[in-house]
């Protein structure tokens, strides 16, 4: 085995240098999981990294405390917060200063960022370290237990590195030994369950929803941007619910994703991998949903909580406006 993750460890050297892959598109090629590649570097130590390879990387497994490690995470001062599923991204820079958990919950919360944990669905953590061609890039990266990323915490360059080290002696789990086991998806009875629960929400509220297709997110997104119109966006997967809360700068489409930017915030939205966009009339301000062709909510856009009068009455006129020219097209 050790010749396998030898093996894993140079390609991943390889393709991120000379290829620039993501560890998602890594995995994929290696026909290995997130958390086994990031695994396979497991006690790899920082002499052994500089030998053998110089852009060879290193990662320390974690013990299963997943609250204890997010609230330590506020001794870096501030990072790059990082939340996807496959057709979604969400990234915020952020201090973890208010983090709190109960039970199996966590929670973080600041003005425009809340984060939301469902620990239960944590299975594997990890620092890694990589270099980058000449940066050390440093983070926290925690899988489910299927080997699929909820959460990656990125150090920035103003970042408290040295507390990557104190952080290590803290959580480090006494096996430094790579290989673990991965468990297997089952989609039979868990999507079972999860069609039912869908078809029962769907039924409920069909007369509340209107379907919209890519064109017109973008087109309400760009004049959101116009009238400065203060948005919470919300990505999600398993284990993890991050939303952040502010006006928009600017709308890029770029490769078949539209991304969302301002200061402190990036969104990458896949909408053509969407096939289930609605706006939702359930709820008051009315807020987009874009969900998978399992019904699995991705991605989720509502006006601000402090949003001002005014801008409840412009977001509810966007809304108003999509519905009347959708009611056109099927006369």
């Amino acid at each position: 085995m050790c010749s396998t993750f030898h093996d894993i460890r140079k390609s991943f050297a390889s393709l991120r240098v000379e290829k620039k892959h993501r560890h998602r598109e890594i995995a994929s090629f290696l026909n290995v999981t997130e958390v086994e590649l990031i695994d396979s570097h497991v006690g790899v130590t920082k002499l052994t990294s500089i030998k053998s390879f110089p852009n060879l990387a290193r990662a320390i497994r974690l013990k299963p405390l997943w609250s204890n490690i997010i609230q330590d995470t506020q001794g870096f001062g501030e990072v790059m917060s990082l939340t996807r599923n496959a057709h979604a991204v969400h990234e915020n820079l952020a201090f973890y200063k208010h983090a709190s958990s109960s039970d199996d919950v966590g929670m973080v919360l600041s003005d425009e960022l809340m984060m939301r944990f469902m620990y239960e669905r944590w299975g594997h953590g990890y620092l890694f370290e990589e270099c980058k061609s000449t940066v050390l890039q440093r983070s926290i990266q925690f899988f489910d237990e299927f080997g699929s990323p909820v959460h990656k915490i990125f150090l920035l360059p103003h970042s408290h590195h040295w507390f990557f080290d104190e952080l290590a002696k803290r959580w480090a789990d006494s096996n430094q030994e790579p290989g673990i086991l991965v468990q297997e998806k089952s989609e039979s009875d868990g999507q079972m369950n999860r069609d039912a629960l869908v078809s029962i929400i769907e039924e409920r509220h069909a007369s509340q929803k209107d379907i919209i297709d890519a064109d017109v997110v973008q087109s309400l997104l760009r004049s959101s941007v116009e009238l400065k119109l203060p948005l919470i966006i919300t990505v999600q997967n398993d284990g993890v619910s991050q939303s952040h809360d502010g006006v928009l700068d600017e709308i890029r489409d770029h490769n078949h994703w539209l991304h969302l930017i301002n200061q402190q915030f990036n969104c990458h939205l896949q909408l053509t991998q969407m096939p289930r966009i609605y706006i939702n009339h359930q709820d008051s301000p009315f807020l987009i949903e874009m969900l998978d062709e399992k019904g699995f909510l991705l991605a989720s856009i509502a006006l601000s909580a402090k949003a001002t009068p005014a801008n409840q009455q412009a977001w509810e006129e966007l809304l108003d406006q999509v519905k009347a020219v959708e009611m056109s097209l099927l006369e």
